[in-house]
């Protein structure tokens, strides 16, 4: 398969992976699956150590220090960064679809233009109250860090059957501070794995896993459970996670950190 990326920055973080994979005789999805995982339990506040040591483990901490496996991820990490704020767009999702996947079950991300055009035409003007935005299929999170773009302080939800995808979307959504929530959960039967609360958090992350028997998204147990009321598309058991919500102790609002 040939490498197609729409962002030239996507080669240079990939690039990174590429040295890691080799240092730790990993394949290249394996590094980007275990990168999603070093990054998303990076900005959750320490609260994820137990499984970060374990990925490290897989041969991550071979090598001289500098060199090491984990000291590539930690260059490819800083690239990520430097390319989300350089290009303002979705440069995990570049990465995935032009270097990981190549379409696999046919995951075609939409153009980040596309998105844009179709918030402009959708979503209305800024200055409304606050509203929540899901989106059952979501990939890496594009449309929904699209819809963030015009409407920073709303609530987003993003729910994608591939773990990659929904740790993207918690990634994406983490380090473009807006709040929410990224779930991995079938959203045709309702089975969910796992589910991260996005938004800063009294661990000092911005990125928190909630069991999810503790989630509203465990909760719908089939699809007559799904009502459409007005805007929102959800199961009931998630209708009521999907209104702005009030801020609380746990998670409180960004603003509250200021």
């Amino acid at each position: 398969m040939k490498e197609q990326f729409a962002l030239a920055a996507s080669k240079d973080v990939l690039d990174h992976l590429d040295a890691a994979a080799a240092q730790a005789g990993l394949s290249r999805g394996q590094a980007f699956e275990d990168f999603l995982t070093f990054v998303r339990c990076s900005l959750s506040g320490q609260t994820m150590e137990e499984e970060y040591l374990q990925t490290v483990a897989k041969g991550y901490a071979k090598g001289k220090e500098g060199e090491r496996g984990i000291d590539l991820v930690g260059k490819a990490f800083g690239s990520l960064v430097m390319a989300m704020e350089e290009t303002g767009q979705d440069v995990l999702g570049d990465i995935f679809t032009g270097g990981i996947t190549y379409g696999e079950r046919g995951q075609f991300f939409t153009p980040d233009a596309i998105c844009e055009l179709m918030v402009e035409m959708t979503t209305g003007h800024d200055g409304e109250e606050p509203r929540s935005v899901n989106d059952p299929a979501c990939g890496s999170g594009r449309f929904l860090l699209s819809v963030g773009k015009k409407h920073p302080n709303w609530e987003f939800v993003g729910q994608d059957v591939d773990h990659r995808c929904a740790q993207m979307t918690a990634i994406n959504l983490g380090l473009n501070g807006l709040k929410g929530w990224a779930v991995w959960q079938n959203t045709l039967t309702f089975e969910c794995h796992r589910t991260y609360r996005i938004g800063f958090n009294l661990s000092g992350g911005v990125i928190r896993e909630v069991p999810v028997e503790d989630s509203p998204f465990g909760k719908a147990s089939s699809k007559s459970d799904i009502n459409f009321i007005g805007e929102d598309i959800a199961a009931p058991a998630v209708l009521e996670l999907l209104k702005p919500p009030k801020p609380d102790a746990e998670t409180g609002t960004q603003l509250d950190m200021f």
